[in-house]
């Protein structure tokens, strides 16, 4: 893979490849500055991963080369970053590609399979700015691989076949890290709102423990955040669970617990190991219920989820989900 990149809101012509401008503005949360120019590359690697090279470009003036290793399930290497894990055979599902990342400090690792009726993809950033990608073959399978700043400002992605675009997906923007692509759209279709809550929060002296959960949901998917996403970020796919699901989504390092219910739950009753009951109170936006709570302030021993009308709809053991 390599990149080609523009200026403006169009992607510059090339390889016989008509321009095509994007349909959707960028979201004002992506607008963040990066510290540094993202990834360029003055020279295109051969649809066969050669060498397994699988992307190679510049950053900040000092080159860079990703490469694959390992077969058909390979991971994917550059110098000085970590190696990311196996990035399988194919993407999940029926998204056009998977993105794995890799790395800390100033520069992330990307790389990904791209499923076979990917003929590129675009990253365009907050400021209109737009990168074409280009998928190498390697072991009967397709990758992309590149480097970027570890606050590249990602507003969209673009996959594209050879005769239109296939879906796009406007990616989550994290605090730390590089912007989690979790849902892809279909082509024109209208970007999502967004909506946000507090979910849940609390505090115990005792232990000098405060912590908070966060959902926000919008054209990325559905993202729960623990302490506004600086202890960590859980994304999924937006999605109609069944009306008494009760699905345990985040587990936090500090002992913070979230997850995602069913239209039908409005609360879940709590019996501690100590003896002691509790009510989980169940936050609704967008058709799913959301619950947050700390084990840290009382171990979970049996749980029941419950409907308006005090009917009993799911119970369990130990957390929620």
């Amino acid at each position: 893979m390599t990149l080609d990149a523009s200026r403006g809101a169009a992607l510059l012509d090339l390889a016989g490849l008509i321009q095509r401008p994007d349909r959707q503005p960028p979201l004002a949360a992506c607008r963040r500055a990066a510290s540094s120019s993202p990834a360029t590359a003055n020279r295109r690697t051969t649809p066969i991963a050669s060498g397994g090279v699988a992307g190679s470009g510049t950053l900040d003036g000092r080159p860079w080369t990703v490469r694959l290793a390992g077969g058909a399930d390979p991971v994917a290497t550059a110098a000085g970053l970590p190696a990311t894990g196996h990035l399988g055979a194919g993407p999940e599902g029926s998204d056009p590609v998977t993105l794995h990342a890799a790395g800390s400090g100033g520069r992330r690792l990307l790389a990904g399979p791209v499923s076979p009726g990917v003929a590129y993809l675009t990253m365009r950033l907050a400021g209109g700015t737009t990168y074409r990608l280009w998928p190498v073959a390697w072991h009967g399978h397709r990758y992309v691989g590149l480097v970027v700043p570890w606050n590249v400002p990602v507003a969209r992605f673009t996959a594209y076949s050879r005769h239109g675009e296939l879906a796009y997906a406007i990616p989550f923007p994290r605090l730390s890290g590089f912007p989690l692509v979790v849902s892809w759209l279909r082509p024109g279709a209208a970007v999502p709102p967004v909506s946000s809550a507090t979910v849940g929060t609390g505090s115990d002296a005792r232990l000098n423990h405060h912590w908070s959960v966060q959902v926000q949901i919008g054209p990325w998917g559905t993202c729960l955040l623990d302490s506004s996403g600086y202890l960590g970020t859980w994304c999924r796919p937006t999605a109609a669970y069944p009306p008494n699901a009760v699905t345990l989504v985040m587990s936090g390092p500090q002992g913070e617990k979230a997850g995602i219910t069913g239209r039908a739950v409005a609360y879940i009753q709590l019996r501690l190991r100590n003896g002691k009951t509790t009510r989980l109170h169940v936050v609704h936006i967008a058709g799913q219920g959301f619950y947050a709570l700390s084990v840290l302030t009382g171990p979970v021993a049996a749980w029941t989820a419950y409907a308006t009308t005090g009917r009993p709809v799911a119970r369990g053991t130990g957390t929620p989900g």
